[in-house]
């Protein structure tokens, strides 16, 4: 499966180790955050979150697009997804203002970065 299609792509694997929690507010520790309707949750580097003592789950790997998409971009996320689920890779996306970053299990952030960049 080719990515070429829509654009050239590359990712980063960033080195840090993230969890999602439902026990923080927004503050400087979050990476990411979204207010929910019965509780918010905040995605954050694991070292931070033993340090803070608060409980969490899905311990992962971050995997940015670094090439630039626009939140009107079609199929771009799906695509990667796809690539990721015929792997037996589960990803969660976060789409921001103009990266997407995939939050992949811990234990196979490397495999899901390295299948990534062997399609770009």
């Amino acid at each position: 499966m080719n990515l070429n299609n829509y654009m050239i792509f590359q990712f980063y694997l960033l080195p840090e180790v993230y969890v999602f929690t439902k026990s923080l507010d927004f503050n400087k520790h979050s990476l990411l955050f979204f207010k929910e309707s019965n509780y918010s949750t905040s995605i954050i580097e694991k070292s931070k979150a033993i340090k803070l003592k608060v409980d969490y789950t899905f311990e992962s790997r971050c995997i940015k697009l670094l090439s630039k998409t626009k939140l009107t971009d079609v199929g771009i996320s799906s695509k990667i997804t796809s690539i990721l689920s015929s792997n037996n890779i589960a990803c969660n996306i976060i789409s921001g203002y103009e990266n997407d970053y995939f939050f992949v299990p811990f234990n196979d952030g490397l495999k899901a970065f390295q299948i990534l960049n062997s399609l770009s």
